[in-house]
C-alpha cells in the first residue's frame, strides 16, 4: 500500500533550530520507504504499509490499579488483539481492541534518507486491558506482529516503592538519545516525558524516524507525556500526533493538554506551558482543585508536578517566575515535593525548602549553556545544587521514607545523585 506525499519545502531556520553538522544515520526508521528526492522537483515520497498494518508503537498509558491501555498506530485495518501475561509468570490472556480511523494531514519529506511522514488515513488502535492485579507488571505482545511487544505496571498500593524515568527534549536524530535510553533501568514502572517529544526543527527527523529510535522507552512502561513547544511545529501536527496518539494518557481532565494519575499514593500532574498557565487560567484552577482533591484521599503521600518550560533555570532561556510565585504556596499547601521540567537542554537541580525543582531536558536536542544567567538570577543561583550540560535521563525511586534521584549521562556517568527526606519538615535534597 503506497501513499503519495508531495515535497514540502521547509527552510532550515524557519522552525528556529540551531545549525548542526550532524546528520541522521541513513538506516534510521522503519515501516516505510522514502522514495522522494528531498528537493524541489523531486519525486513524491511514498510509504509502504507493512503487511501487519502496524506502523508505530505499541506503548501503554492511562493505567490505574486494575487496568491499562495499550495503543499503537496502524496504516491499514488490522488485527487488534494482544496477549497479556504477568511479568513474574502466569497464564496469558487475549484482549481485543478497537481501531479509530483519522485523516492525518501532516506531511514532511525534506531529506531523502529520512523516512517521510505521509498524510492519509491512519488507524489509532487501542486495547483496554481490565481485571488486572494492583501493583503488578505485565508484558504484552501484538497478535498482528509478534515482534511488537512491551510492558506496563498497574498502579502500586499506597506506600509501595516504585521507580519512574524522566526525560525531555528527545531528538534522536541529533543527540545520543539511544545512549540515554541504554541507561534507563529495566524495572521502572513508567516514564514521564517533559515535552518536545520530536523535532521537525532539526530537519533530519520525522515522526517516522522518531518512533523506531524511541522503542526502548515506549515498550519499557507506560508513556506519560507533557506538551512542549515543538509539538506545534507544523500545521495539524499537534492534532495528528500528540492528541491522536498520546491524548487521554491520564485521568480527571476534559482537556488533552493536562491530566493526572497516581501510583503508590503519589499523585502526578502533567501540565502544558503552551496554553494559558498563569493565575486565573482554566488550567491553573484545575490544578489547584485537583491537588486539593488528591491530598484529601486516603493513602496520599505527596505530589509530583511536571511540564515543559521551567520555573527555575540559570540557562540562556527565560524562566517562568510569575508562575512560580503563583504556584509556590499552592504546591507547599498540598504536599508537592518535586517539580520536573524540560525545555532547557541539560540538567539542573534547585532546592527551595521542601520543594525540589529539576530540569531534565537532555534527551538529545542540541545542548544549552546552563550558566548564561547566573549573574542575572542570584536568587536562583543560590538554590541550584547541581547542573550538567550533557545528554541524560533521570530515574526517581520512591521509597517508604525518601525519594532517591539519579541523573545519568548517555555514557553512564552519574551527573547527580540525591535524596529527598520525606520524614523531614524541611530540606529537599542531598548529594550534589
Amino acid at each position: 500500500m503506497k501513499r503519495a506525499l508531495p515535497y514540502v519545502a521547509i527552510p532550515f531556520l524557519l522552525l528556529g533550530c540551531k545549525e548542526s553538522s550532524q546528520t541522521c544515520d541513513p538506516d534510521c526508521g522503519t515501516g516505510g520507504s522514502a522514495t522522494g528526492q528531498g528537493g524541489e522537483g523531486g519525486e513524491a515520497a511514498t510509504l509502504d504499509c507493512p503487511e501487519s498494518g502496524v506502523l508505530h508503537g505499541p506503548w501503554a498509558l492511562r493505567f490505574d490499579d486494575t487496568s491499562a491501555i495499550v495503543r499503537w498506530d496502524a496504516c491499514a485495518p488490522s488485527n487488534t488483539e494482544i496477549a497479556v501475561e504477568p511479568e513474574a509468570g502466569g497464564a496469558a490472556t487475549m484482549h481485543q481492541g478497537e481501531q479509530t480511523a483519522s485523516d492525518v494531514r501532516t506531511s514532511y519529506d525534506v531529506i531523502a534518507t529520512i523516512p517521510p511522514d505521509v498524510p492519509g488515513v491512519y488507524y489509532k488502535t487501542e486495547v483496554e486491558v481490565e481485571g488486572l492485579t494492583p501493583g503488578t507488571c505485565y508484558r504484552y505482545q501484538l497478535a498482528a506482529d509478534s515482534g511488537r511487544s512491551g510492558r506496563f505496571c498497574t498502579a502500586r498500593p499506597a506506600g509501595q516503592p516504585f521507580k519512574f524515568f524522566a526525560v525531555g527534549d528527545t531528538n534522536p536524530a541529533i543527540g545520543d538519545t539511544g545512549g540515554v535510553l541504554d541507561h534507563m533501568p529495566t524495572d521502572v514502572d513508567f516514564a514521564i516525558h517533559l515535552g518536545d517529544i520530536q523535532y521537525y526543527a532539526s530537519v533530519v527527523e520525522s515522526w517516522a524516524s522518531w518512533f523506531p529510535e524511541m522503542r526502548p522507552l515506549l515498550r519499557q512502561g507506560a508513556f506519560m507525556p507533557s506538551v512542549g513547544n515543538h509539538e506545534y511545529e507544523l500545521d495539524y501536527e499537534f492534532q495528528d500526533y500528540y492528541e491522536r496518539l498520546f491524548g487521554g494518557a491520564g485521568f480527571d481532565s476534559s482537556a488533552v493538554e493536562y491530566y493526572r494519575f497516581q501510583s503508590g499514593g503519589v499523585w502526578f500532574f502533567s501540565l502544558s506551558t503552551e496554553i494559558d498557565f498563569g493565575a486565573g487560567s482554566t488550567q491553573a484552577a484545575w490544578l489547584e482543585a485537583q491537588l486539593a482533591d488528591a491530598a484529601s484521599k486516603p493513602g496520599y503521600r505527596f505530589s509530583v508536578v511536571y511540564f515543559h518550560r521551567p520555573m527555575m533555570t540559570l540557562s540562556e532561556y527565560d524562566q517562568n517566575t510569575a508562575a512560580r510565585l503563583h504556584f509556590d504556596p499552592i504546591f507547599r499547601q498540598h504536599g508537592v515535593r518535586l517539580v520536573m521540567c524540560g525545555h532547557v537542554h541539560g540538567y539542573e537541580r534547585f532546592v527551595d525548602g521542601d520543594l525540589t525543582y529539576i530540569v531534565s531536558g537532555g534527551g538529545g536536542a542540541i545542548l544549552h549553556d546552563l550558566d548564561a544567567a547566573i549573574a542575572d538570577r542570584p536568587e536562583e543561583a543560590a538554590k541550584r545544587v547541581a547542573s550538567s550540560s550533557r545528554y541524560h535521563g533521570t530515574v526517581i525511586a520512591v521509597g517508604a521514607n525518601e525519594i532517591h534521584g539519579t541523573a545519568t549521562a548517555h555514557d553512564g556517568t552519574v551527573l547527580d545523585d540525591f535524596t529527598i527526606d520525606l520524614t523531614a519538615g524541611g530540606g529537599g535534597g542531598g548529594g550534589g
